[in-house]
């Protein structure tokens, strides 16, 4: 059982600032086992110094409600579990190994949880059915029935680039006690700081509805395979009712460079498109305003526009 301490203005361990609603970490911090170090003031802010607990029986920095530790860094953060008392949004300024590695709550419920960074592989990194693989560099400890929305972050210690080699294959993915599963989740353009888009160096990534904390006692990052191969549509009808007006072409973002062919029956061309094809050809005569008739259609793609047709095939133009 954890012994609980209310931090204020007036502590031994940290240097109140200007302001008397701020508390400053101004140097390292040791909690001991079993101690639970509640902050009161609505800031406390890190300036210097790690927070720190044993791995047995640790103790825990608790924000109770109002409170949010700021201005983490790599130089200045929790190493010790972080609880959130009733946040609906909070940042958990948490890291491990002089690594800052926060992650971030949202629109959620008034329950409490419990979180702690690791920079290390976790004893579990089996793949399952749906995850391709799964990070070896971190992961967050979870635990409480708290139901929010949540965005986790990585950096250049994260070494993402031994995960992905694009954010598209990237997933948020939670360990259930038996095996990881994916988390719904969307990149976010900026990283958690929002200052800088997100790339494989620095990022964020979210979950797209509220996550079940209670379901899982680990999140981290994994990658799922991503499907490359192109699926051309077979037929267009454009007498525009909105079903199969234009052609279809799935995966051909993937490939910006791809040229594309058309020709007629007598193998005259109608259409041409030498790069960034964005699937809105609607059957217009070399993209005029001139509908084509309808008939068969002989088409070539070189996806990768190194001289190689690498499918062709016919699509029928149908009224």
């Amino acid at each position: 059982m954890h012994i609980r301490i209310i931090l204020s203005l007036f502590s031994s361990l940290f240097y109140t600032g200007i302001s008397m609603a701020q508390v400053l970490i101004d140097g390292d911090v040791y909690i001991a086992p079993n101690v639970e170090v509640g902050i009161f003031s609505p800031e406390l802010i890190f300036r210097n110094g790690i927070v720190d607990s044993s791995e047995e029986n640790a103790g825990r920095l608790s924000f109770l409600p109002n409170a949010h530790g700021l201005a983490a860094h790599n130089d200045s953060h929790a190493e010790a579990t972080v609880v959130s008392h009733e946040h609906p949004d909070f940042v958990f300024p948490v890291g491990d190994k002089g690594v800052y590695q926060p992650m971030r709550i949202s629109s959620g419920d008034t329950d409490n949880l419990a979180v702690a960074f690791k920079l290390e592989p976790h004893l579990n990194t089996a793949p399952s059915l749906d995850i391709n693989q799964i990070t070896d560099r971190f992961y967050w400890t979870v635990e409480g029935s708290k139901q929010a929305q949540m965005t986790l972050s990585w950096n250049l210690f994260s070494e993402l680039n031994t995960l992905t080699d694009e954010l598209a294959a990237l997933v948020m993915i939670g360990y259930t006690g038996t095996e990881w599963e994916v988390i719904p989740s969307v990149i976010e353009p900026f990283t958690l700081e929002g200052n800088n888009p997100t790339s494989l160096t620095a990022g964020a990534i979210s979950s797209i509805d509220r996550v079940d904390f209670s379901r899982f006692e680990a999140v981290t990052l994994g990658n799922i395979l991503l499907e490359t191969e192109l699926r051309v549509s077979e037929g267009i009808t454009p007498n525009g009712d909105g079903i199969n007006d234009i052609w279809y072409i799935k995966n051909i973002d993937r490939y910006p460079e791809a040229r594309i062919w058309v020709f007629n029956r007598w193998g005259a061309e109608v259409f041409h498109q030498p790069g960034n094809y964005t699937n809105t050809w609607d059957a217009t005569y070399k993209n005029n305003t001139k509908k084509l008739p309808s008939a068969p259609y002989y088409y070539r793609i070189d996806q990768d526009n190194d001289g190689t047709i690498d499918l062709d095939g016919w699509i029928y133009i149908t009224y």
